[in-house]
C-alpha cells in the first residue's frame, strides 16, 4: 500500500499534513522527504491529519517523534488529530518518552495548540443550477403508417435565401453541374491514385528483393558457421592427439645397472690400455 501526503498551510507558522494510506518502513522515506525540511523553514507547528491513515507501525511513529522533537526545539511541536484506535494505542504505549506526541480527537482541538485563532470547516459547495435541455414537441407516427407520401409543410426561406422555386443570381441549378469543373478534378484524383498505387507496387517489389537477398545471406552465414564448428572440432581432436604423442615421447629413461667392467673405464682408460702401460713400466 502506498502513502499519500498532502500539505495544507492554515496559518503563518502552522502546517497541516494530511496522510492517506499506510505508514511503515517502506513508506517512511516518503513522509521523511516532507517533514525533514520543516525545521529549517518558518513552520513551528505541524498537525498530522490521520483520519485516513489506515496503518502505522513503530517506524512511522519514530519519524513523527523525530519531527516533534525538532519542532519543540524551535518553540513549536507536532500533534496528531483524528487518529484511529490502533494509532492512539501505539502513541499511548510510547507516552513514557521524554517528549510524547500529543493526540487529539478532532482537528479544532489540535489546532488550538497552534497559532491558528479560528478554524472554519468548509462546507460542501453550493450546487449551481444548470440549464436543463428543453425537448421539442415531436410528432409521433402510428405504426404501419407510411409518411413518405404525406405532403410536407412549406419551408420558410431564411434571411438572404431565395424563396422556394427561385434561384439566386449566379447560382447553378442543382441538376445542372458544370462538367468543366467536375471532370478535371475527378481525372486528377484518378491519376493521383494510380500513381500512388504504382509507387506502392514498386516499393513492395523492392522490399521483396531485399528480403530474398537477406534470406540468402542468412543461409550462407549459417553454412559458414557450421563449417567453422566442424573445423574447430577437428582442431580440438588434433590437439588431443598431438598432446598424447608428446606425452609418450617424454617418458623417463631406463635406469643404468652397473656391470663388472664398468670400473675399467674410469677416467676414460680401458682395461687393455691399462695392462699395456704396466708392461712398459
Amino acid at each position: 500500500m502506498q502513502l499519500s501526503v498532502r500539505l495544507v498551510p492554515v496559518g503563518e507558522t502552522t502546517l497541516v499534513v494530511a496522510l492517506t494510506g499506510e505508514l511503515d518502513s517502506t513508506t517512511r522515506p516518503v513522509l521523511a522527504a516532507f517533514l525533514e525540511p520543516l525545521p529549517q523553514s518558518r513552520v513551528k507547528y505541524v498537525v498530522i491529519a490521520a483520519a485516513d491513515l489506515w496503518f502505522c507501525d513503530l517506524d512511522g511513529l519514530e519519524q513523527l517523534a523525530l519531527t516533534h522533537s525538532a519542532m519543540r526545539r524551535k518553540g513549536g511541536g507536532l500533534v496528531v488529530a483524528e487518529a484511529r484506535p490502533p494509532l492512539l494505542r501505539l502513541i499511548s504505549l510510547m507516552a513514557g518518552q521524554a517528549e510524547p506526541i500529543p493526540a487529539y480527537p478532532s482537528m479544532p482541538e489540535a489546532l488550538e495548540q497552534t497559532d491558528v485563532d479560528v478554524y472554519e470547516v468548509s462546507g460542501p459547495p453550493t450546487p449551481v443550477p444548470r440549464h436543463m435541455p428543453v425537448l421539442r414537441n415531436v410528432r409521433t407516427t402510428p405504426l404501419g403508417e407510411d409518411t413518405r407520401d404525406r405532403p410536407r409543410p412549406p419551408r420558410h426561406p431564411r434571411p438572404g435565401e431565395a424563396p422556394p422555386g427561385e434561384a439566386r443570381p449566379g447560382a447553378t441549378p442543382p441538376d445542372e453541374t458544370p462538367p468543366d469543373e467536375t471532370l478535371p478534378a475527378l481525372s486528377l484524383a484518378v491519376s493521383r491514385s494510380r500513381g500512388l498505387r504504382e509507387q506502392a507496387l514498386r516499393q513492395r517489389s523492392t522490399l521483396t528483393r531485399q528480403l530474398l537477398r537477406t534470406t540468402q545471406s542468412r543461409t550462407l552465414l549459417l553454412s559458414a558457421r557450421e563449417r567453422c564448428f566442424a573445423s574447430l572440432e577437428v582442431l580440438r581432436t588434433s590437439r588431443v592427439s598431438i598432446r598424447s604423442a608428446i606425452d609418450g615421447q617424454a617418458a623417463p629413461p631406463t635406469p643404468h645397472v652397473p656391470g663388472p667392467h664398468d670400473g675399467a673405464h674410469e677416467d676414460g682408460v680401458s682395461g687393455q690400455e691399462r695392462r699395456h702401460v704396466d708392461d712398459r713400466r
